[in-house]
């Protein structure tokens, strides 16, 4: 049996000025900073980045890279080419940390990539990259958890996939949790990041490979979650009510590092890549159905749905007025009824649909759209 570092990650809650002094203490030859144009300006860290230039050897990409793809992975493998980095910081939203962690995957000497060749390597899961380069992740939202897991998620728009990297090497050496990034997060962004949490922390409460302390993490982020933040969207620059939902994203973080997620996962990604449905809201969209099609599949499913009985359940919870911004119907997405037998086609992810406690059919699958419709 092969037994893996349940956390490996050295996990540091700091303020603004904390992770400055701390980025400028550390002993590097050659750093890359992933650090988009954009999150640069809104952090105002112009100024700060021009100081660690001067501190050692910084080569930066500050590109959006969105939903990563082999195209933008390329790119930054093209950048950092003959650049041999001590370090990789990545300061962003989980698309950046995942790109990121793309970019370790496959970075190493003498390397020579194309979209053809990190696409065989992807589907073929052979990755050539260093694990000597140590990876600090600094989240800038609150729920994709990338801070904390071994994989990096990387879109192919044009083969209608995804591909999921994972390597051990991948879970980030240090997280940095800043609440006071979170604070620029506007509603979308609060509410897409904290729902992904939600879903990490509920899908590995019932996940095939959940266990005590996987179900305990789970449920206590579910609680910080369901507590704060329909408080923080109330209150977005209550500093208390930011930490909280950061401490949740950690705890589910940790649980679905451990367990994977399960079939709310898997049927939001034909959502989020054929529908451009946000992936935190793709992924809640059938958390309440799912919730159903589990009950009486998984352990101490009482102790989990108590996490909502305020609510009368997970449903009640998306339905409260906190989320009047937001639809949890996929026909506001531009979904037709048309499409569901389509998405449900897509929905089989390896890893994802067979860790569900409740095997999922297709009917099973069309019933759970057509629900949500």
């Amino acid at each position: 049996m092969q037994l893996t570092d349940f956390c490996r990650t050295d996990i540091r809650f700091m303020d603004m000025e904390e992770v400055k002094l701390f980025l400028l203490s550390l002993k590097f030859k050659k750093a890359v900073l992933v650090m988009s144009e954009s999150a640069c300006k809104r952090f105002q860290w112009e100024t700060f980045i021009e100081v660690l230039k001067k501190k050692s050897n910084l080569l930066r990409i500050d590109e959006n890279v969105g939903y990563p793809t082999q195209e933008t992975l390329v790119k930054g493998l093209d950048a950092v080419k003959g650049f041999q980095a001590d370090v990789i910081i990545a300061v962003g939203g989980g698309s950046s940390i995942d790109f990121a962690k793309g970019l370790k995957a496959f970075w190493h000497e003498g390397a020579e990539y194309d979209v053809e060749t990190v696409t065989e390597s992807l589907r073929n899961k052979c990755y050539q990259g260093s694990g000597d380069i140590r990876l600090i992740a600094v989240p800038t939202t609150a729920g994709t958890g990338a801070e904390l897991t071994k994989w990096s998620t990387i879109w192919d728009y044009r083969g209608e996939c995804k591909y999921s990297i994972e390597k051990e090497e991948l879970k980030p050496d240090l997280a940095i949790i800043v609440p006071e990034f979170m604070r620029k997060a506007g509603y979308e962004l609060s509410v897409t990041t904290g729902l992904d949490s939600l879903s990490h922390a509920v899908e590995a409460y019932w996940s095939k490979k959940s266990n005590p302390l996987v179900r305990e993490l789970a449920k206590q982020s579910a609680v910080l979650t369901v507590k704060y933040l329909p408080l923080l969207l109330s209150r977005p620059n209550d500093l208390v009510y930011r930490e909280k939902q950061c401490l949740a994203a950690v705890l589910s973080g940790l649980a679905f590092s451990v367990t994977r997620t399960t079939a709310c996962h898997s049927l939001s990604y034909p959502l989020t890549m054929d529908f451009h449905i946000p992936h935190g809201i793709a992924a809640v969209l059938t958390l309440a159905e799912t919730a159903r099609k589990n009950s009486g599949t998984y352990e101490d499913e009482e102790e989990l749905m108590e996490v909502f009985k305020e609510y009368g359940g997970i449903s009640g919870f998306l339905g409260s007025a906190c989320f009047h911004k937001t639809s949890f119907r996929l026909r506001d997405y531009g979904v037709s009824s048309e499409d569901i037998n389509a998405i449900a086609g897509k929905s089989f992810t390896i890893g994802r649909m067979d860790n569900n406690p409740a095997v999922l059919s297709r009917q099973d699958v069309e019933e759970i759209l057509k629900r949500i419709f």
